[in-house]
């Protein structure tokens, strides 16, 4: 899954834009036009009726003829919820602050700081985990059948190897500084810093290092409140460390690593910067703080800052759905689009073999250059330091030994491919199409753009890799209508 934007509100990782859109700031429906409107006392509290799941962590409700969406409450409750914006025309937005008939999917939120007015990184902690994914499930289903027509039944999937209680797990996160030099996250769409050094779904070693921050007291602290300070995990990876460690980055622009002791928690983690002098030689370049990252045996070296999954589980659970999806054979010619730190490319390129080839297209430099690091035993990938864009796209083939693309893979950003990239990709005529997404209104749009152009949705695969947040991840598979040659649209 390659880069998604960060905005404020919630954990986030670092990494391409485009992919790594906090928890806490989802996205607002669809946006009317705002009108002058005197807004409701915050005092004020409406009781309803709360109706369907909606998207980014919501349910509709209604009061009187105004659509209310309506955050902490399940589906089939009876709410006391504060207004909390007027600002659209169509909808207000509202906190349920009181149940009075409760939903008996709701549980007690396990992180403190999961409630109205605080934290806005998890959207369903007050939700079971089996709740959570048929809701999930729900406007994966509704996405498809508004935006492009689809009735399908969707079954999102717990990753095999998850915690059972859904915690724990966020190995990228970007926090922001307190007023008194700890860390925190924003609130649900506010700039205001909850302190959280307790986070529930942090990482172990992102927990050990957020409850004492004293790291950050050094010449590269953040200067002030609201700074962001990101932090990567870097688990214990022997023969390389004996102990996990924390990557982190904040005004300096540089990264630097905290040694986590084994079984210490955040017991004094040593800081050290990548330019500080070492008595057994010279200073070690920036680069040198990497993340190393294992799929099925393959190491991947990352710039700390290069987006990848932050579920510890998710990389390898796509990898395994992507390739099933893909089916590609030796000796095909596959496209990876959006290809980040080359997750895809490399197992793509496995299926293919010597005898074929697998292009590459990401735009962020640094990914590229952690790609070329990580597939050099691959030289039959072709990693192309490019935007994808309609022409890009359209040209990718030219000049190859082997014109003509059989599979492809795209995974990318929350807004989607859209509707010209998407064309371009489809003009190649691929036998299979394996489309990654993380926004479910996204793939509805370039799966209805799909089948403007002879192909339509095989499969479908959701997986549960942000647990308590609203965030989903889907597999889609699109294939040529049986109307449509691809051969002879290809002209092969």
């Amino acid at each position: 899954m390659s880069g998604r934007p960060t905005l404020r509100g919630g954990p986030a990782q670092p990494g391409r834009a485009g992919r790594g859109t906090q928890p806490g700031r989802a996205a607002p429906p669809a946006r009317a036009e705002r009108v002058a409107r005197t807004p409701v006392p915050p005092s004020e509290l409406v009781e309803l009726e709360v109706g369907a799941v909606a998207h980014h962590g919501l349910c509709v409700a209604r009061a009187d003829s105004r659509v209310v969406f309506v955050r902490h409450a399940l589906p089939g409750e009876r709410v006391r919820a504060r207004i909390t914006d007027v600002s659209y025309d169509r909808y207000w937005r509202a906190d349920a602050v009181e149940v009075l008939v409760a939903s008996p999917d709701r549980v007690e939120p396990p992180c403190p700081h999961a409630r109205p007015g605080l934290c806005g990184g998890c959207d369903w902690q007050h939700a079971s985990l089996d709740a959570q994914r048929r809701l999930k499930a729900r406007v994966v289903e509704e996405s498809l059948r508004r935006i492009a027509g689809l009735d399908l039944t969707v079954l999102v999937e717990a990753l095999t190897s998850a915690a059972p209680d859904g915690l724990g797990w966020r190995t990228r996160m970007r926090f922001s500084r307190t007023p008194d030099g700890g860390v925190g996250l924003r609130a649900h769409r506010s700039h205001e810093v909850v302190a959280t050094p307790d986070c529930r779904i942090a990482d172990p070693l992102l927990a050990s290092v957020i409850a004492d921050p004293s790291f950050l007291q050094g010449p590269a602290s953040p200067d002030r409140t609201g700074q962001a300070v990101e932090l990567v995990a870097m688990p214990a990876s022997p023969p390389d460390r004996e102990s996990g460690a924390v990557a982190y980055s904040t005004r300096s622009g540089r990264w630097q690593v905290v040694q986590v002791p084994a079984g210490e928690g955040g017991a004094e983690p040593e800081s050290r910067h990548p330019d500080s002098p070492r008595a057994d030689g010279p200073p070690p370049p920036e680069a040198e703080v990497q993340v190393v990252e294992t799929v099925e045996g393959r190491r991947f070296h990352l710039e700390p800052g290069v987006f990848w999954q932050v579920h510890p589980a998710a990389a390898a659970t796509l990898v395994a759905a992507v390739r099933d999806a893909a089916g590609a054979a030796p000796g095909d010619t596959a496209l990876d689009l959006y290809s980040g730190a080359g997750l895809f490319a490399a197992f793509l390129a496995a299926a293919v073999g010597p005898t074929g080839q697998v292009i590459a297209v990401e735009s962020d430099e640094a990914a590229v250059r952690s790609a070329a690091r990580s597939l050099a035993d691959l030289p039959w990938v072709s990693l192309r330091a490019l935007r994808v864009t309609p022409a890009t796209v359209s040209r990718l083939t030219g000049g190859s030994a082997r014109p003509g693309v059989d599979v492809a893979v795209l995974d990318p950003p929350r807004t989607g491919a859209g509707r010209e990239v998407m064309t371009a990709l489809l003009a190649h005529r691929p036998r299979r199409v394996v489309y990654v997404a993380c926004d479910p209104a996204a793939l509805g749009r370039d799966v209805a753009v799909a089948a403007g152009e002879g192909y339509r949705l095989t499969g479908l695969r959701a997986f549960d890799i942000f647990p308590m947040t609203s965030h989903v991840e889907c597999v889609a598979i699109l294939e040529p209508t049986s109307t449509h040659d691809p051969t002879q649209a290809a002209g092969r």
